[in-house]
C-alpha cells in the first residue's frame, strides 16, 4: 500500500497539531496551507519539531536576516561608486522592484537620455522610461541577453517603435510604480507586431521584439490563442529575407552594405535566439522546427567564432540543439507516418549519453533557467519510452528495460517542478514566467499525470506532491477567469482525481506529437471534464463553450460583460483559422 496513503495530514498541520483537508483537497493545497500561501505536501517520515526548538530555530532565522541586511546596507553605503551592471545569477530575484531595489544602477541610466514618448492614449515620462529600462536589464535581459548592453541600447532607444514599447511592457512587469503599464500596452504592442512596413524597415529590432515577446509572453487563454508560434515564423522569415541568418554577407541581402563587428554580433545573436525560442514552441506543440541548422549556428556551438555568445545564450543554444537532435531523431522519421522510429530504447541511450556529456560541461555556470530548461530535454529524450514500439503496449510497468526509464523520467519531472518553486515561488506576486518555465513545468505536470499509473512501482507520494506543488503554481500565476493557467490548474483537479481508473499503463495513444505525445495525450483525456453537449459541439474553446452553456442554463448570458482576452490582432484573427483543436 502506498505510505502517503496512510497519512492524510501534509506536514504544516501535523506541525500544528490541527485537522488537515490535503487528502480532499487534493490536488489543491489543503485549506490552511491555502490561505497561508504555503507549500502542502504530505511526508510520511515528517517527525514534529518540539515548540520551543522551533522558536529557537525561527529566533536564529531572525538574527541571521538581520544580519545579512545589516551587511548588505553597509556595504552599499560603503561603494556609492559601483554603477556595474549585476547580473540575475549574482542576486536574488524579485518579482516587483522599485528603483530603491537596484540603487547601484541609478545613475546608469539618467532620465536626460530619454524623452517623453506616447502610444495611443498611453504618455510614459523620461524618469519612468529609465526605471523600466533599467529594470528590465536588471532583472529580465540576462534570461535571454539577445540584445546590446544597457548604454549602447539606450543610444538608439528610438530606433525601433516596436522593441522600445516591448521593452517598456516586460520591463515594467518588474516595478512597483509602472506595473500597470504592462496591461495597458497590450493591445498596442499586439497591432504592433502585425505592422508589415515596420518590420522592412527595422528588421532586426523586430525581429529582437518578437523573440522577446515569445520569451515572455502576454496572458492567454487557450493554446490556439496564444500567438508566440506566429511570432516565432514571422521572426524567422525576417531573419531570412533581411540576411540576418549570413552576417558576414550582409552586402548579398543589403545592396553595398556591411557590418562592424557589433552589427556581426547583433545578428548572431538575434538568428541564434530565433533557433531556440523555435525549437523550444515546436517541441511544445509536438511538430518539427523550422529553423534550419546553419553554420552561423554550427559556429556558434563549436565555439569558432572570435567574439563569444553571453553565457546564458550560449547555454541555451546548446541545449536546443540537442533539443532539435532528440525531436527529429525519434519523432520526424520519413520511415514512418507518425513520424516515431521503431526500437527507440536503443537510440535513447546513446542520446543521453550526449546530455550527459552536456550537463557536465555547463555544470559550473548553469542558471535555474538553464538547469530547468536541461531536465526538460532529458525528459523530452525519456518521453518516447512511452511511444516505443518494442514494449509491451498493455502492461509498460512491468518491463524491466522501462524501469530505469521510469525512473528517471520521475527525478526529471520532479525536479523541474521543485527548481520552479525556488525560481518563481507561490506566494509572490504574479510575474511573466519565462517560455522555459512555463514550457517545463507544463511538460512535467503532464508527465507526473502519466506517471500516477506507475506509482506501484515508482514512488507515488513524491509524484503525488509535485502534482500538488504545480498546481499551486499554475493558480499563483492565474490572474483571470479562464486564462492558460486556470485551464491547466482544472487539468490537473480532473487527471488528478480520476487516478488511475482512465489511466492505464502502457504506451501513448497519440504517436505523432513527437516528444509532446504525452502532453497531448493528457489534455485530450482531460477533456471528459466536459458535458456530453460540449464534447458533441466540438468548439473551438471547450472551456469557454462550457462556461457558456453553464451561464445560458441560469440565464445570465445576457450579463456577461467585455471578454478581458478580447483580441482584435490580425495575425491572432489569421492563427485561429488553423485546425488546432488544443485546450490548455
Amino acid at each position: 500500500m502506498n505510505a502517503r496513503a496512510k497519512v492524510a495530514t501534509c506536514v504544516n498541520c501535523r506541525q500544528m497539531k490541527v485537522r488537515c483537508d490535503a487528502k480532499e483537497l487534493f490536488p489543491a493545497a489543503c485549506s490552511r496551507c491555502g490561505k497561508k500561501g504555503l507549500r502542502c505536501f504530505i511526508d510520511p517520515s515528517f517527525q514534529r519539531t518540539a515548540k520551543r526548538k522551533r522558536a529557537e530555530e525561527l529566533e536564529k532565522e531572525l538574527r541571521e536576516i538581520k544580519a545579512a541586511s545589516f551587511a548588505s546596507t553597509s556595504n552599499t553605503s560603503a561603494a556609492p561608486e559601483d554603477n556595474h551592471l549585476g547580473s540575475p545569477t549574482e542576486q536574488p530575484r524579485a518579482s516587483l522592484v522599485s528603483s530603491s531595489a537596484y540603487p547601484e544602477y541609478s545613475s546608469a541610466v539618467p532620465s536626460s537620455a530619454f524623452a517623453t514618448q506616447r502610444i495611443g492614449e498611453i504618455e510614459v515620462s523620461s524618469a519612468a522610461i529609465a526605471e523600466i529600462i533599467t529594470a528590465f536589464f536588471s532583472f529580465c535581459h540576462e534570461d535571454f541577453p539577445i540584445l546590446p548592453d544597457l548604454l549602447y541600447f539606450v543610444r538608439g532607444y528610438n530606433r525601433c517603435k516596436f522593441l522600445f514599447w516591448v521593452v517598456i511592457a516586460i520591463g515594467s512587469k518588474n516595478t512597483e510604480d509602472h506595473e500597470q503599464l504592462y496591461t495597458q500596452l497590450r493591445p498596442h504592442i499586439r497591432l504592433l507586431a502585425s505592422d508589415l512596413d515596420g518590420a522592412v524597415e527595422h528588421a532586426l529590432g523586430t525581429v529582437q521584439a518578437l523573440l522577446l515577446l515569445c520569451w515572455w509572453p502576454f496572458p492567454f487563454q487557450a493554446t490556439r490563442n496564444d500567438p508566440s508560434w506566429t511570432y516565432s515564423g514571422f521572426a524567422v522569415h525576417i531573419a531570412l529575407r533581411s540576411g540576418i541568418h549570413r552576417p558576414h554577407h550582409f552586402s548579398d541581402f543589403m545592396y553595398n552594405d556591411r557590418l562592424d563587428d557589433a552589427g556581426i554580433q547583433a545578428f548572431r545573436k538575434a538568428w541564434i535566439g530565433c533557433f531556440i525560442v523555435n525549437q523550444l514552441l515546436a517541441s511544445e506543440l509536438g511538430v518539427p522546427s523550422t529553423v534550419p541548422v546553419d553554420n552561423t549556428i554550427v559556429s556558434a556551438l563549436g565555439g569558432q567564432t572570435s567574439s563569444r555568445l553571453p553565457k546564458p545564450l550560449e547555454q541555451h543554444l546548446r541545449i536546443a540543439y540537442h533539443s532539435y537532435n532528440i525531436c527529429n531523431t525519434l519523432g520526424n522519421s520519413d520511415a514512418t507516418t507518425s513520424g516515431l522510429v521503431h526500437g527507440s530504447i536503443g537510440i535513447i541511450k546513446i542520446l543521453e549519453k550526449g546530455l550527459q556529456e552536456l550537463e557536465i560541461e555547463l555544470a559550473r555556470d548553469m542558471t535555474t533557467h538553464t538547469a530547468i530548461a536541461l531536465l526538460r530535454v532529458k525528459l523530452q529524450l525519456q518521453s518516447f519510452v512511452f511511444t516505443d514500439d518494442q514494449l509491451d503496449r498493455s502492461d509498460l510497468r512491468i518491463e524491466n528495460r522501462a524501469a530505469d526509464h521510469l525512473s528517471k523520467v520521475e527525478t526529471y519531472s520532479t525536479k523541474i517542478i521543485d527548481l520552479a518553486a525556488q525560481a518563481a515561488p507561490v506566494r509572490s506576486a504574479p510575474h511573466i514566467w519565462t517560455i522555459i518555465l512555463r514550457t517545463s513545468v507544463v511538460y512535467a505536470a503532464h508527465i507526473l499525470l502519466r506517471l500516477l499509473a506507475y506509482s506501484e512501482n515508482l514512488d507515488g507520494g513524491l509524484i503525488q506532491n509535485s502534482i500538488g506543488q504545480a498546481w499551486m503554481l499554475f493558480n499563483s500565476q492565474s490572474e483571470l477567469e479562464n486564462d492558460s493557467w486556470a485551464r491547466l490548474r482544472e487539468i490537473i483537479t480532473y487527471l488528478s482525481r480520476i487516478g488511475t481508473s482512465q489511466n492505464t499503463p502502457g504506451a501513448a495513444s497519440v504517436r505523432a506529437r513527437m516528444s509532446a505525445n504525452i502532453a497531448i495525450e493528457s489534455i485530450w483525456r482531460a477533456r471528459g471534464r466536459f458535458s456530453e453537449e460540449v464534447l458533441r459541439e466540438k468548439p473551438s474553446d471547450y472551456t469557454e463553450a462550457e462556461a457558456m452553456r453553464d451561464l445560458m442554463r441560469f440565464g445570465l448570458d445576457l450579463i456577461i460583460g467585455d471578454d478581458p482576452f478580447e483580441e482584435t490582432d490580425p495575425t491572432l484573427l489569421q492563427e485561429s483559422l488553423l485546425p488546432v483543436d488544443e485546450d490548455f
